[in-house]
């Protein structure tokens, strides 16, 4: 009789379940476990506790979000994880200094898990496989080895408008 390994990676069946810290039983096994409770022990710090705002969709190819509206990005250090409407790719944008932004896909480029901002370490940490990232997107830690995906974008009057058109 021969035994088989399970491949401990997430399926793309189990990528359906949103990678998110809430994992449905059907795709609990331990290692996905231990990944979602590290997801839940982030859930006080940051952009990793808000659930993502949802912003308005792309209008050819730009997401154009009212930065007066939100609280949370009205000083510099601000954070939020964004959802644009219709899309399946959320982003965190973060205020820098002035009226500079910084917007980066929260998809891990190693299997897709959604990043979440980790308050005490002050850098971004996948909870699947726990690659670290640098607020600027950098690989910190393995096992990705390609930065978050940053997004060109500009800030106009209270409006920061996000290039998305060419999205991977």
């Amino acid at each position: 009789m021969t035994s088989r390994v399970r491949d401990p990676r997430p399926s793309l069946e189990d990528s359906r379940c949103g990678g998110t810290a809430f994992v449905p039983a059907c795709a609990l096994s331990r290692r996905r476990f231990v990944g979602a409770s590290a997801g839940v022990l982030l859930v006080g710090c940051g952009a990793s506790g808000m659930k993502p705002k949802s912003v308005p969709a792309a209008k050819d190819g730009v997401v154009e979000i009212d930065v007066g509206k939100i609280p949370e990005l009205a000083t510099p250090g601000g954070m939020i994880a964004a959802q644009p409407q219709g899309s399946r790719k959320p982003l965190i944008v973060m205020r820098l200094e002035g009226e500079r932004f910084r917007v980066l896909s929260s998809r891990c480029p190693h299997l897709g898990c959604t990043v979440r901002w980790d308050n005490e370490a002050q850098q971004l940490r996948c909870p699947c496989h726990n690659s670290r990232f640098g607020d600027d997107g950098k690989v910190l830690k393995g096992p990705a080895k390609e930065p978050l995906r940053e997004y060109p974008n500009q800030f106009a009057g209270t409006h920061l408008q996000i290039a998305v058109r060419d999205d991977r």
